[in-house]
């Protein structure tokens, strides 16, 4: 494809490609590349934009704050958070309900570089969808296909610190792990919506449909990527700071841990079967079996995840050096799953079933009497006169309120 012209501006996909959409409206940018990406392009003087398709209940201001508003790091010393809106404005945004057309029509990336006022062979698409990267093509833009899940595109270069203070050891690991708990804080804020719902629970009936879906879909988490994705991963990384020299003991309560909340797990889940498959006495202490494991759970893990935070991952991050943080970001991407995108999308289907329902407007909650109207009606001339008062009033301006 010819190249004679030098590129003026950049567009990156948002989904996938700076980071995931865990429910509509919510975008989790990927930890440390996206921003180290941002800062990259920002310093070669390039326009940078986003091209993204939108579901239809997300509107177009709602997807711009989605992206601008998505938090990349955090300033140890100030606490200031930087987000994708320090690099690409709201302006720079193009959505497909702004162009009428969806990627991989021509028509959004040819609306797009006329908003930044470039010609399309002026500028590169950037994503990670081959379809919509051929889209592009086809309206003159050049294209880059971004690998995902990221992280080999950095790679060999060293994962060098990115700012460590006393509860951050600004290592690339502990900027993952973290990512991966704010995903387990979402996971616990539903164990606890499940507890309180089955306290509620009549015993002797199943429960509600909503209920066994959140139900259901905690267990698959706790099983399938709680554990394959990010307990096993964590204690991968702690025999390298030991035989660095760390005190194995400032890490033996994540092991503790990590067992206890297995134990956990594994009555959660049989409770679930229960529930599912067992005669209706059996189901009935099925019931508090689940809730009671699941707070005990909860309570114990909210605990341990900010004694990781702001004790284990900076003493870890202290014994490693560049080579060591390049090495296990390369490791990890070898255990559990390599796109945990699947699961930050459960977990929004989880929220979803735990929303209360609408409350009904006032007016179907509270039944309306029909008043008869018992005042004597008038005939022939004061008849008239009435007719045309009331013609005059249904012509006057209403006062609002």
């Amino acid at each position: 494809m010819p190249q004679s012209l030098p590129l003026k501006a950049i567009f990156f996909d948002a989904r996938d490609t700076l980071g995931e959409v865990d429910r509509p409206g919510h975008l989790v940018p990927f930890r440390p590349t996206t921003e180290r990406l941002l800062e990259a392009v920002k310093a070669i003087g390039l326009q940078i934009g986003v091209i993204t398709n939108l579901p239809d209940n997300v509107d177009s201001a709602a997807g711009r704050k989605m992206v601008t508003e998505a938090v990349l790091s955090q300033d140890a010393a100030t606490g200031k958070l930087k987000t994708i809106g320090d690099f690409i404005p709201a302006a720079n945004i193009v959505t497909n309900h702004d162009a009428g057309v969806d990627k991989p029509d021509p028509g959004i990336y040819a609306a797009a570089a006329a908003k930044l006022g470039v010609k399309p062979s002026e500028a590169i698409f950037v994503g990670e969808n081959l379809i919509e990267c051929l889209g592009a093509q086809t309206a003159g833009f050049r294209t880059e296909l971004k690998p995902y899940p990221p992280g080999h595109e950095f790679l060999p270069s060293l994962l060098t610190k990115l700012g460590a203070s006393k509860f951050d050891s600004g290592r690339a690991f502990e900027a993952l792990f973290e990512h991966e708990h704010l995903l387990g804080e979402r996971i616990f804020a539903c164990g606890r919506q499940i507890v309180d719902a089955l306290k509620k629970q009549n015993v002797n009936k199943a429960p509600a449909e909503s209920v066994r879906t959140a139900m259901g879909l905690f267990v698959y988490l706790i099983n399938n990527f709680a554990d394959q994705a990010h307990l096993r991963a964590e204690e991968a990384v702690i025999p390298l700071a030991v035989a660095r020299g760390m005190d194995p003991k400032k890490a033996e309560f994540v092991y503790n841990h990590h067992e206890q909340a297995r134990a956990y797990w594994a009555g959660i889940t049989l409770a679930y079967k229960r529930i599912l498959t067992g005669s209706a006495p059996d189901r009935a202490l099925a019931y508090g079996d689940y809730w009671r494991l699941t707070e005990a759970f909860v309570i114990l893990f909210d605990a341990h995840a900010k004694l990781e935070n702001d004790h284990l991952y900076p003493a870890v991050g202290s014994y490693l050096n560049d080579g060591d943080d390049t090495r296990i970001m390369t490791l990890l991407g070898e255990f559990g799953w390599r796109d945990i995108g699947p699961f930050a999308e459960m977990v929004g289907q989880m929220e979803e079933a735990l929303k209360p329902p609408p409350a009904k407007p006032l007016a179907a909650r509270l039944p309306i009497k029909k008043v008869e109207d018992r005042r004597p009606r008038l005939s022939g001339q004061a008849g008239r006169l009435s007719s045309t008062k009331k013609a005059k009033a249904k012509a006057r301006p209403r006062a609002s309120r």
